[in-house]
Parts: C-alpha cells; structure tokens; sequence
C-alpha cells in the first residue's frame, strides 16, 4: 500500500519531474537515490510511477545511466497501452495516443513545451518530396535514446499540465547531477549494419555524472554522435482520379473505340483510375550529434537552482531515382476489380502510337533538424510547508533545406519517348508493368532502349523551411502542512511563434514530350537496373506480356529492368545552361510565406485530499486551469498571373512579381476543469476514475491567411477542377471531455494487470468549408467554350470525328493558337502520339482575352465537427519467480464514431477520425545471471492517415496498412561495469503499404530492411 511522504513524493519529483503531489512540475531536493539496473528493474520503476500516480500515467524508465530499453524513443513509447507510432523509412517518428496524432500530443522535456520543426521530405516515399513544414509535432528520432533517464505518459487532463495533448502529454526527462547523487560515468560504443545501406555506421555516446563531495554542486554531461546509411525500394503512383462509371462515354476512362472491359462497373458507380506507376530506390545516410548538460547548485536545504541546455542535430541527405511511365489514355483492354464500391482497374493495355515518356526521376535531397533548448529553474521551500518553484525557458527548432543551392529537392528527370505499347497488372502485392520500347522515331531505332533514346525532360527545385520558437515562464506553489490537504497552484506565460517558407521552381528542357533526346554530356547517365535490388517482389513484369505484345512478336521490357541513372545536380549544372536557365536559379512557380504567434497566458488549483470513502482508502484530486490564447497569423501571398496549360493534362502556375501582406488575429478563452479519484481497495488492487477537460490547437497550415491554387488535373472541358484553399486564423481550439476508469492489480514486485475504458467527446473538430469561385482573376484556357481558341478546338476536332482525348484537345488548341507555325490551321492537325509530341515540345497554352474565368473549388477550415472515441487498454506484465522470465503484453482497442465512407461523392468533403486503429504489443524477457534477452512484437492495425490526400486536389483519403514487427535484443553483463548487445530491429524486414479508397488504390509500396546494431557500455 502506497501511504504519502516527504521523502516519497521527493523520489516521484527526481524519477518523474512531478511536484510533491505527484503532478507536473520540477524536482525537489529532498531525493532518495534508487539504483536501477536491468530489464526487470526498469519494469519495476515504470510499474511504481503507474501505481503511486495520481489519474492514467504510464512510464518507460532507464535501465541505468546511458541505457535505454530501445535504440528509439518512439519505438520505445510503443510498448505503452494505448501508444503507437508512424515510421518514417523504418524508424519511429512521431507518436499516436488513443487515436491522436502527433499533432493532438504535447511532448515536453522536462516539463517544459517543446518546440516541433519537421520538413518531412526524405521519407522514402518519391511524393513526399514536396512536403511543408507546418506540423506541431515533436519528431522523436531527433533525440539520442541514451541521455534519457525516463519518459512518463500523461494521458488524463491535470490543471498543472500545460495545454495541448489530447491524446497525452508525454514528458521526456534527462539527468539530474544531485538526483543521481555521486560520480558515475558510461561511455557506450556502437556499430550499425542496415542491410538497405552501404557497410557499417558508427555510434558513439558518453553520459558523465559528478557531484562535489559536499553533495550540493553537480554537473551532468551527455553527448552523442551517429551515423545511419539505410536505403528502401518503393513503388508508387501519383494520383488516382475519381469518376462515376458510364459505358456510354467511354473516352472518359481513355477507352478508345472497340475497347474490351473486363467485368465492367455497374453504371452510375465509382471508379478509381491510376495516372501513373513508378518504381524506385532511395539511398539515405544520417548523421546526429546530441548533447545535453544540466548544472545543480543547492546553496542550503532549502533551494535547489538549475540550469540546462539541450542542443540536437539531425542531417539528412538522399539520392533517389524513380523510374516510370505515365498513361497516354488510350486503353484498348481493361479489366476492373469487381469491388462493388469502388471500381479499380486491376490490369490494363494501351498501345502508343509514336511512343510515349518512359521517365527516370534523378533525385538529391538534404534536410537539416536542429533544436536548441536552455533552461533555468529555482526550487524553493520557503518553510515546511510552502515550497516554490520558478521555471523560465527558451527553445527553437527548425527544419530546411541542406542540399545544394541549400535546397531541400532537386529533381531532373530524362525519359525516353520509347514507351510504344505497355501493360500493367495493379493486382499483384507491388503493380507491375511491361513496355515494348519503340525507339524508331525519337531514338537511334536500334530496338533497345539506350542513351541514345534519352534526353532532358523537366527540372524542378523546392525550398522549404520550418522554424519554432517557444518562450516560456512558469510559477508553480505547493502548500502541504502534512495533513489531509494540499494545494498545487500557478501561472505561466508561453510564447510561441512558427514560421514557415516554402519556394518552389521549375523548367522545361526537353518538355514531357521529350524533344531533344541523345543531347545529355556523355558521362553523366549510366545505364543500371533499379528493378533488380527489390528483394520481396518479383519484379519480372506482367506475366504473359510477351504473348499480348503490339505489334506481335515484340519484346517487352519489365518497369525498372532499364534505368538511366545520374547526379541530378551534375545533371542540372550541365543541361540547364543550354536551355537558359541558371542553375540555382530556376523560375518560380509556387511560394509561401506564413507565420503563426500564439501567446498564453495560464492560471490554475488544484486541491489533493487523502481520506477514506466508502471504508477505502482514497485520494481525491480535483483542479481547474484556465488559459487566455492571442493568435496572430501572417502571410506574404505572391500572386498568380495565369495558369498555363503546358501538355495534354499538364499545367504550370506563373507567378507574378506582385505579393500581398495579409494579417488575422484571434482570442479565445479556454477553462478546463479535473476530477481525479482513486482508490485502494486492497493493499494490491487499485481502481480510478478521472474526468477532465483538455484541448489541441488547430494545424498551422489551417490557420494561413493567404490562398493557395492548384492546377486542375485535366482539362476543365473533360471534367479538370481547379481547387483553391486558404486557412482561418479565427479557429477555436479541439476539446474534448474525457473519461477514464481503470482497475489495476498489483500482485508481486513486478508484476501487474490492468484493464481502462476510456471516452474522449471531442467538439470544436475541424472540418471542410467549400465554395466555388474564381481567384485573382485567373482564365480557363482549357474551357472549350464557344468562341474561344479550346472551343474552336473542340469543334474542329469533332468536325473531322476525332475523339476529343486530351492528347488530340491540347495538339488542336496548341495548333489553332499558332498560326504562324501552322497556316491551315485545323487541316495540319496529325493524329497520333509522333506529333503531339512535337506540338508539347513546342508549344504552351496561355489564357487569352474571352476565355472565361477559371473556377476554382476553394476550401477553408472551420470549427464545425464533433466526435467520440472511445476504448480499453489491457496490459499485463508478469515475472515467474527468481526464473528470470516473464513477459510484457498489452492490447488497445480504439474506436470512433466517425469513419471514411470510401463510396461517398467525391466532389463532397468528409469528415473522419484521422489515425484511429487497434494496436498490441508482447515482449518476452529472460534475465538472469548477467543475461538479458527480449523479443519484442508490435501490431498496429490500417488506419486513415489523411482524409484528403495532399498529393492532390482529388478527394482521395490514405490509409495505411496494418504493421507488424518483430525486435531482437541480446545482452550480456562481462562484469558490474561492462555490457556487450546486440539489437536485431525489424528482423522480419516488414515493409509500409499505403492505399485510397480500395486496397487496389496502391499510392505507395516500401520494402524495408532489417538492422542489426553491435554495442559495447562500459560505467565507471
């Protein structure tokens, strides 16, 4: 049984940087060191927070100085009920709490809010690339595993917590010098083998504890350094487009005419169609460097004064290639699914008069995280009964470009325009394709597919930028005479300031039609095969292409077997300059410019009673925290000029010289009360019941001021939206109303079961507001209507009977819109790829005068949503004896009430619960006699991720696929001071799987490796 103590509450303040009552604050100087060494030990420590805690805490703590039980934060944050995390190339990132987000969690360190920058644009996945940084999410693969002493899991609401987490509030702590209280010191020493990288990587790491001989004067010190060489193969498509099936407008799905359909849709029913298939590889290294110092000086027993600073690097750089066809939509067989609500073709034919691009997408990226963090923080006790505590701090964290020119992407794509007749099979784990090559025209028609046949397409650069700031204050009291009662209270004041920049450029070399092949300076391509190092899937092709082949007797090639491989930078520095273009120079083509402020004013009390109810032993907390939020939001919007329609259902935005400065700002209130009951019912069996009030801040990019504009993906003529979206800084914050209760059963030092319901009512949800309207004034070139140059088009294509595809609409317009190239208009139209292609090298469509204004679906956020989730945490950890075994398992279910309806209208925005998913875990354990074993499964059932892909403009969510893993560690004790392990992470190499609105919607297939991680620790 758990009775309160001075001595008590100040270990829980040095293991757990809570106040004396156990709830968020600073450590006392009063500590009781507790050595803890081991699996078991650890378990023990994190058992103890959970049952001496007030409300729903779970901890993870270290099995000694410089020894966390995972390489990864976040993969050790997944052991805990209730916790499950996402995966960027492997390796945990960010966290969801009971169905929320990274986003919905505060993540602090030390009790203090940390700032969050994350450019996420090396991820593996080729359509990341050109990804923003607005997140609030903390990405926990910055911080080195080794410097932290503990990790606790907040997840009901408490009056001294800061706002923020609805999912949890998850604090990090380091190394206190007086709370360890002598001189201890551990270097540890590793050697990393990812078996998708290039050889062995180092890690090095030192953690150093040193206490004067008067006890009141110490220094902790931790550094680390680390390398990671890793790599994936993928597969992707970049967009799948939606439509209403309708058998007698076969050109709408790029049927041409005598078609064979193959279990046809119903009519009337959703259709989902691929635009494209790439297959590709990713080559990353990473190196981070961490370093933490913390300073204690206890000048009587009275005050404890504290400084510290954390410094984290993350640099990150990549090359890639993506290797890929794009569909002319000229299908002359398909075969769909037979799903009966959304339609996906599963194998498809088109036959390419002329030849179509046969693209290879040379990738270099570099990103840089960093974070810095001071503190300083005085522990007072004023008498014996009144302590107080002042805690100030200040923390940036930023996210950019590192590559060269300082840009985050730059992509050069060569293709051939060889692509004369292709197959593709969507039905097999990992789609497949098959290409004969066709070089007879733009090539040197010898049949094979070589560097003469290549030349420049499209190169494209992309800057993006994230940086955070916080600045904070805290005032915290606690007034304990020792009796019945104590009172917590405070005040702080957060300042937060986001900053976002995004620069995107772009130039046409060759054109999608590629123009100018065999013209790349002998040296910079090399002829490789990305298809041959995917080690999950046979990469063979479509089976029985050879048989189906056109023209008959043709050989096809499979996607990936070719590559034409080079530096993407070695390739824009020789190839631009032809062109006119200045390398690092590139003509824009999107910007952004936004900034967020918030400034927080907080107040709160909170009440602890210890008693009796109903003849149990009890505790009682109840508390409020109210909070004052000024939100001020500023964006510098550059301005559109037109839109210009550039090939079939391309389109390039041109930016204007001119910029707007739009400004918003907001106040809102914010009272959120806590109720926290517990109770012993046996000196071993604990209930608890918790109500409290918590909120989340909206995104940031849902609080933008400026508009932004995407093209439509296709002719406006054939059914192209053009879709527009701007934030709204007057959004009120998420809250929720959560209930939990819980019964926990202590039934040996280290063993434990206990089972949770918990209800989360969450209003204030931010949903969709559309309008459709035209913006800045922009023109349709792609209108089709009459008396324009597309309407003219559109008649003469019809008067010579020429199906209007978007290949044969843009050539038309193109055409008619240069007479001078052309001067019998209509009649020099040439129907078929071959002169397309010249006619997309050449030629772009801007807007003229008369063309109609370009309507634009234009969303914005508002707060107009509601939901429930609910669900039961289970865990049990149990010990057998003095054997050494035992394991560790928990189960998760959560559940919401708002779900994805994957049949519903996709001109309609939905609502739905983002991340939602059950999850499990189980870690075997054996330990004994200087031994250590753990195997250790995770499972995290397919979740939505996005309700609206971002990729682009079509209504298409992201789910991703169930996940399951399997972690090996060995470890074993030489002597009191010296442990050799090995770590085996992923040892069933399993891979990621993202999918729309049909499991046959592939947007993006990962092969993942294991790694294996060799570390010697020595303590002294």
């Amino acid at each position: 049984m758990f009775y309160k103590n001075k001595l008590a509450t100040a270990v829980s303040g040095a293991l757990c940087v809570m106040v004396a009552s156990g709830v968020y604050a600073q450590e006392t100087d009063t500590v009781e060191k507790i050595e803890v060494r081991g699996v078991r030990g650890s378990l023990s420590q994190s058992m103890n927070v959970k049952r001496q805690s007030t409300g729903v805490v779970d901890a993870i703590s270290a099995e000694d100085m410089g020894k966390f039980p995972d390489t990864n934060l976040a993969e050790s944050l997944q052991r805990i009920t209730g916790v499950s995390i996402n995966r960027v190339n492997g390796e945990g990132s960010e966290v969801t709490v009971r169905g929320f987000g990274g986003n919905f969690n505060l993540i602090t360190l030390n009790g203090r809010q940390m700032p969050a920058a994350n450019v996420a644009s090396i991820t593996g996945n080729p359509l990341d690339q050109g990804a923003s940084g607005t997140t609030r999410s903390f990405d926990f693969s910055n911080l080195a595993s080794e410097g932290v002493s503990g990790i606790e899991v907040y997840k009901t609401g408490r009056a001294a917590v800061p706002s923020g987490g609805i999912g949890a509030t998850i604090n990090i702590n380091t190394l206190k010098p007086l709370a360890q209280g002598d001189d201890r010191a551990s270097i540890g020493v590793k050697a990393m083998k990812d078996e998708g990288g290039d050889g062995v990587t180092p890690e090095l790491s030192g953690v150093a504890n040193w206490v004067n001989d008067d006890g009141n004067f110490g220094v902790a010190l931790f550094g680390s350094y680390q390398e990671r060489d890793s790599g994936s193969r993928h597969m992707s498509v970049e967009n799948y487009q939606l439509y209403n099936w309708d058998s007698t407008s076969p050109g709408t799905f790029g049927l041409v005419d005598g078609a064979t359909v193959t279990n046809a849709p119903e009519e009337g029913q959703l259709v989902a169609m691929p635009s494209n298939l790439g297959i590709g590889l990713n080559n990353d290294n990473r190196e981070r460097v961490n370093g933490m110092l913390t300073v204690q000086y206890a000048p009587n027993d009275q005050m404890t004064i504290t400084a510290d600073a954390t410094y984290a690097s993350n640099t990150i750089s990549s090359t890639s290639i993506v290797d890929g066809i794009w569909f002319a939509r000229q299908f002359t067989d398909m075969e769909f699914d037979g799903n009966p609500v959304v339609a996906t073709p599963i194998r498809f034919t088109e036959d390419i008069d002329g030849g179509k691009d046969f693209f290879f997408q040379n990738l270099v990226m570099g990103a840089k995280d960093e974070l810095k963090s001071f503190g300083f923080n005085v522990d007072w006790w004023a008498n014996d009964a009144l302590n107080l505590r002042f805690d100030a701090s200040l923390a940036e964290a930023s996210s950019g470009g590192n590559g060269p020119y300082g840009k985050n992407v730059i992509r050069f794509n060569v293709a051939g325009a060889t692509a004369g007749w292709q197959t593709v099979d969507y039905s097999q784990s990992l789609p497949q394709a098959s290409i004969v090559v066709d070089d007879s025209i733009k090539g040197n028609n010898n049949g094979i597919f070589d560097l003469a046949d290549v030349g420049p397409q499209v190169t494209r650069a992309i800057s993006s930028d994230q940086t955070s700031k916080v600045n904070q204050f805290r005032f915290d009291g606690t007034w304990d005479k020792g009796g019945d009662l104590k009172l917590d209270f405070g005040l702080g004041y957060l300042s937060t300031e986001m900053e976002q920049v995004r620069y995107e450029t772009e130039a046409q070399l060759g054109g999608w039609g590629v123009a100018d092949v065999g013209n790349i300076p002998e040296g910079l391509l090399e002829v490789t095969c990305t298809a041959c190092a995917f080690q999950d899937h046979n990469m063979g092709g479509v089976a029985g292409a050879d048989a189906m082949a056109v023209p008959a007797g043709a050989t096809t090639i499979p996607l990936g077997s070719v590559s034409f491989r080079g530096n993407a930078v070695d390739l824009l520095n020789a190839v631009a300059p032809a062109y006119g273009y200045t390398p690092g120079d590139l003509p824009a083509v999107s910007s952004a410019n936004n900034t967020v402020k918030e400034d927080i004013l907080s107040l709160y009390a909170m009440a602890t009673l210890e008693g009796e109810i109903g003849g149990f032993e009890a505790n009682l907390v109840v508390g409020a925290r109210y909070e004052r939020t000024d939100v001020t939001s500023i964006s510098l919007q550059s301005v559109p000029e037109q839109i210009i329609w550039t090939s079939d259902n391309d389109f390039r935005v041109q930016l204007g010289t001119n910029t707007e400065a739009l400004s918003e700002d907001h106040m809102y209130e914010s009272f959120l009360p806590n109720i926290d009951v517990s109770l012993n019912i046996t000196d071993d069996i604990k209930a608890r019941a918790s109500y409290s009030m918590t909120l989340a801040r909206p995104a940031y990019n849902q609080m933008y001021t400026a508009t932004s504009i995407g093209a439509p993906g296709r002719p406006t003529y054939l059914g192209g939206v053009a879709s527009g979206s701007r934030g709204n800084a007057k959004l009120d914050p998420l809250l929720s109303n959560n209930f939990d209760v819980s019964l926990e059963y202590y039934y040996d030092e280290s063993s434990m079961v206990s089972v949770g319901y918990y209800r989360k009512d969450v209003e204030n949800f931010v949903g969709t507001q559309q309008v459709s309207q035209s913006l800045f004034g922009l023109l349709d070139a792609t209108s089709g209507q009459a008396g324009t140059t597309s309407g003219d088009a559109i008649a003469a294509l019809q008067d010579r009977g020429i199906e209007v595809t978007e290949r044969n609409y843009f050539t038309m317009t193109a055409l008619l819109a240069n007479p001078d190239a052309y001067p019998n208009g209509a009649d020099d139209f040439v129907e078929g790829q071959l002169f397309a292609d010249e006619v997309f090298a050449a030629y772009d469509v801007a807007p003229e005068s008369g063309d109609p204004l370009l309507m634009f679906e234009v969303t914005q956020p508002v707060n107009n949503q509601s939901a429930r989730i609910s669900g039961y945490e289970l865990a049990w950890q149990h010990f057998f004896g003095e054997s050494g075994f035992g394991y560790q398992a928990n189960f998760t279910i959560v559940d919401g009430d708002i779900g994805y309806d994957v049949g519903a209208d996709p001109s309609l925005d939905q609502f739905a619960l983002e991340g939602l998913s059950d999850s499990a875990n189980i870690v075997f354990i054996y330990e004994k006699d200087g031994l250590s074993a753990r195997i250790a499964y995770n499972w995290r059932d397919a979740f939505l991720s996005e309700v609206n892909r971002s990729v682009s403009s079509v209504r298409n969510p992201l789910f991703i696929d169930e996940y399951e893993q399997i972690d090996v560690n060995v470890s074993y004790d030489f002597s009191e001071d010296l442990t050799v392990s090995l770590d085996i992470i992923n040892l069933t190499e399993e891979g990621q799987r993202q999918y729309g609105r049909s499991y046959n919607n592939t947007f993006f297939v990962q092969e993942l490796d294991r790694r294996f991680v060799l570390s010697t620790r020595y303590t002294f």
